[in-house]
């Protein structure tokens, strides 16, 4: 039976949650304050439980638990001789659908972002999913308007390099997935509100939008929480590669935590709650 490749990647792209039309967006995003306390402090610490829902025609199927998701706004660093936002963030495989699978999946996620716009600087990746080991570390160069890529294949001895590339034509200002999603958060959600941002996700680069649908209450492992509905409008090619449609949930207060992430597609739904923060 094939089961998606921890569906769960798809939180990653949580920030999907602000995607959508093709053309780059050549100015930055305006600057906001150094790591808002109004809206997450430095060492907001959140965590997920994540599920997937077979789809219909796996019937004989129950609903399990696919893994779990740390995210963390680990605070003020250094990149390159310049203040940066550390984000960390951790995929793992737990629960049936990895007993059935066989797959165990362990990623890790650091991103440095420049605290005023939240353009990212580096974007670094662990991947460890099954037999597949994997160093990828993606570059900004705001000054060039370039990117470099270098993809390090670690499950071999030794290290093979897979890829070692440099893009150019590259928009000024490119958020990250994570650094998009606290981005977002900084937004006086409504419902209608529309907003746009220019996402990077290893060597691709698109403007993505998404609208605040609804406000609706919702239950969590973390509790009862009254909440903004996303709908994504529209994903990165490529991304999820069987389309599908993404939601998101975030907190109406004034922190507008994100307590909930929905992605449908053929192989069915991968759905996260909050556990804890």
């Amino acid at each position: 039976m094939r089961t998606p490749k921890l569906a769960f990647v798809g939180f990653f792209l949580l920030s999907a949650a602000l995607i959508a039309t093709p053309a780059y967006q050549e100015k930055a995003p305006a600057e906001t304050s150094h790591v808002p306390s109004s809206s997450f402090s430095a060492g907001e610490h959140l965590v997920y439980v994540v599920k997937w829902d077979p789809p219909w025609y796996f019937f004989f199927l129950p609903s399990m638990e696919a893994g779990e998701i740390d995210l963390e706004m680990v605070g003020e660093s250094e990149y390159s001789g310049k203040k940066a936002l550390k984000i960390s963030f951790q995929a793992r495989s737990s629960g049936t659908l990895m007993k059935m699978t066989g797959m165990n999946i362990d990623d890790e996620f650091v991103f440095f972002t420049e605290p005023k716009t939240y353009c990212t600087f580096l974007a670094s990746k662990k991947i460890r999913e099954g037999k597949r080991k994997r160093q990828i570390d993606i570059k900004y160069l705001r000054e060039t308007k370039q990117l470099h890529i270098r993809e390090l294949d670690e499950a071999v001895v030794p290290p093979k390099l897979k890829r070692d590339e440099t893009k150019d034509n590259i928009p000024p200002c490119v958020q990250d997935p994570l650094s998009a999603l606290y981005f977002y958060r900084l937004s006086p959600l409504r419902v209608g509100h529309l907003q746009t941002l220019v996402i990077g996700h290893d060597d691709r680069v698109k403007e993505i939008s998404a609208r605040v649908e609804k406000q609706e209450e919702i239950e969590t492992p973390a509790g009862r929480f009254s909440a903004w509905r996303v709908t994504v409008l529209s994903l990165m090619g490529g991304l999820f590669k069987e389309g599908g449609q993404f939601l998101i949930w975030f907190s109406a207060d004034e922190k507008k935590v994100p307590l909930q992430f929905e992605f449908r597609v053929r192989l069915g739904r991968v759905l996260g709650k909050l556990e804890s923060r």
